[in-house]
């Protein structure tokens, strides 16, 4: 609670600096203003310092805007793509606030903003080597990749406020100004909270779903000969979910509790908690163009914990498949009623403690289009399951190399290859980028995750090294896929076409079954996925639509919707010169399919035959708007339901989020 008290005292001390900034005396109306509605920033705000670095001078009656405010990303400057990105003034993605739509609808949740999520498509890791495996709230935390590395010449704030309709709220505050012309720092937010859809008139627990925090402070710095370059943030991520299990059924079929309200969840008592603090720091010495030194280095340490007090009730009804009756190594599982004084009785617990410490160092460098890096990348890592009384160190030596060749028509090749020196690890990915052609393949051989390996608690049991008190052993085997694609996107005036197709291999695939037990497939499973992408303006008309055909070989263990499909119908206005409106419609659909269930437990997704996921049109009727710095949406989502049906499940047991009003306001300021 104090810590959260010093985040908010903190948090509203910089808003009042920035909005007493914004009422100085310098008054509204001093520059002309851009053809974009926003003020331009001027060259004329550094001030020299005695060192002889550029100070910034916030005396100067200068109007910034966001030209002057630019940023860049860490990718760019690991891969010597000297690139700055200007802050995006454009409406029309305002609205898309929920993490699946703001993935093209590509991930399925549990239909709650914040809520246990996962990719619709097949996935391969994105790393090699052995990862945690709790990623069911992963997106929602601040990334590497997604960090704004600001030079800023005046105090930037950029605020977004959206409560999206049946308790679904999202803050985001974002604040960042240069100490000087080298140095910059930077304060990020984010804050998600939503209530329980399933909760009855007569349930007497608490009704929030989930509330969750991210807290980053980030920095560059760079030396005054451009010799030395550093990029640095740390970052807190605190996720609080009530797990709810699903609707409870109550002898009523899914399409019927469809049709009727206050619906009871399953669990009412379930809670998990996923937190973690993380250190990352990059930076670099060019020596020459064709020889630079670098280096990333990152420290985490993360709790995972989930807990259930109604554990053996939620046994007896079914949700939890097995129950063990005591905590020794010789423990037998039962599904048999008569035997429940055997167990132990008291809540469901699991816990997992998770420390790593990870450097990549290596060389790199370019010349005349040509691109390369070397490097070598090692992991040191603890474990530790309390209950178990089981705990590991380990550590993970990688070799890996990456080159990249421009050719004069700004077409690009690249391969890259990482190993895992003590172990069968591999990744080697190679594609082709022209103007309109893209073209690649990667391979890769991964080891399976720490709980995918080992997991103990009094519902779920498994041990790679032993089967001294378990019926399902852990996975030792690594999983190998091979990916092959291709896109293109041709244009034909005011239309581009954007085909592409996906084939997809997977040897020894490691899954959750029925249960939500580990297991490793013996067959292989192909995935076949063809698409086809439609952009077309016309005038005030705008038209976005993407198609996807799906199809599987093998086992029937990945789970796909035949059929995907989306498209965005927009119409662009302008109203007294000053608003600017885009107005519009976004459908979305899905063919029918056995959807993958949520087992809170284990925070894993895994196969179910109880219920398909029928095909449901979702629309939502939005208005995106902008006037000079402020930007802010109307959205009126699920704006069919019942006209094209009751409604829809996000996820097995998980209802999709009903017919919603929802608003959101971004608010950029700029000195």
């Amino acid at each position: 609670m104090n810590f959260k008290r010093y985040i908010l005292t903190f948090l509203g001390l910089l808003i009042s600096e920035v909005l007493l900034a914004q009422f100085s005396t310098s008054g509204f109306g001093t520059g002309t203003q851009s053809t974009n509605n926003f003020p331009q920033g001027k060259t004329t705000d550094k001030a020299k310092s005695p060192t002889g670095r550029a100070g910034v001078d916030d005396s100067t009656k200068v109007i910034y805007g966001p030209t002057s405010t630019k940023y860049f990303l860490e990718e760019d400057v690991f891969n010597n793509r000297k690139k700055l990105y200007t802050i995006d003034t454009t409406i029309g993605e305002g609205h898309n606030f929920n993490f699946v739509q703001r993935y093209r609808n590509m991930y399925q949740d549990l239909g709650n903003i914040g809520t246990a999520i996962r990719p619709i498509f097949f996935q391969a890791p994105e790393q090699i080597g052995t990862m945690l495996g709790y990623d069911a709230y992963t997106l929602y935390a601040f990334k590497p990749n997604q960090v704004r590395y600001f030079n800023t010449r005046s105090p930037f704030t950029n605020l977004v406020y959206v409560t999206g309709g049946n308790t679904q709220d999202l803050l985001q505050f974002e604040f960042s100004r240069n100490v000087d012309s080298l140095w910059n720092f930077s304060i990020n937010l984010q804050r998600i909270v939503s209530n329980k859809q399933l909760v009855t008139s007569s349930t007497s627990t608490n009704k929030n779903a989930l509330g969750h925090w991210d807290f980053m402070i980030h920095t560059n710095y760079q030396t005054k000969n451009r010799k030395y370059q550093l990029l640095a943030y740390a970052n807190l991520s605190d996720h609080n979910s009530n797990d709810e299990g699903g609707v409870l059924p109550q002898g009523r079929s899914y399409d019927l509790i469809l049709q009727q309200g206050n619906n009871a969840a399953i669990l009412n008592n379930a809670a998990t908690r996923d937190k973690f603090y993380n250190l990352h720091l990059y930076h670099e010495y060019v020596g020459y163009k064709a020889f630079q030194v670098y280096q990333v280095l990152d420290y985490q340490t993360r709790k995972v914990q989930f807990r259930d007090p109604d554990y053996i009730a939620n046994w007896t009804n079914g949700f939890y498949p097995i129950a063990y009756d005591t905590l020794g190594k010789a423990s037998r599982y039962t599904t048999d009623a008569t035997v429940t004084g055997k167990m132990k009785l008291d809540s469901l617990y699991n816990e997992s403690q998770y420390s790593i410490f990870e450097h990549k160092s290596g060389i790199k460098g370019f010349y005349k289009g040509f691109n390369y890096r070397l490097h070598l990348r090692q992991r040191f890592f603890g474990f530790t399951n309390p209950l178990y009384n089981y705990s590991i160190s380990r550590n993970e030596n990688f070799l890996g190399v990456w080159l990249n060749q421009y050719f004069k028509d700004s077409t690009r090749a690249f391969a890259e290859l990482e190993y895992l020196l003590t172990g069968s690890d591999f990744k080697l990915n190679v594609e082709f980028q022209g103007k309109w052609l893209n073209i690649g393949g990667k391979a890769m051989s991964t080891s399976p995750t720490l709980v995918q390996q080992v997991t103990f608690n009094d519902g779920f049991r498994w041990d790679k090294n032993t089967t001294a008190f378990v019926t399902d052993r852990g996975i030792s085997n690594n999983m190998q896929t091979y990916h092959a694609y291709a896109s293109a996107s041709p244009k034909f005036g005011k239309l581009t076409l954007r085909p592409s197709v996906d084939i997809n291999l997977i040897n020894s695939y490691i899954y959750y079954d029925t249960l939500a037990f580990v297991k490793q497939a013996t067959e292989d499973i192909a995935i076949f996925r063809a698409g086809l992408g439609m952009d077309l303006r016309k005038g005030a008309f705008s038209t976005i639509s993407q198609l996807y055909l799906t199809t599987t070989t093998g086992p029937d263990l990945i789970r796909i919707p035949k059929i995907f499909a989306s498209t965005r119908l927009a119409f662009d206005l302008l109203y007294k010169k000053k608003l600017f409106i885009q107005t519009g419609l976004e459908l979305h659909y899905k063919s029918n399919y056995y959807a993958d269930a949520y087992m809170p437990a284990i925070q894993q997704f895994h196969l179910q035959d109880k219920q398909m996921i029928n095909g449901y049109l979702q629309a939502d009727a939005f208005a995106d708007m902008r006037i000079n710095r402020v930007r802010l949406f109307f959205k009126f989502a699920n704006v069919a339901q019942g006209i094209l049906g009751n409604g829809y499940y996000a996820a097995p047991g998980f209802l999709g989020m009903g017919r919603t009003f929802g608003f959101g306001l971004q608010w950029l300021l700029f000195d």
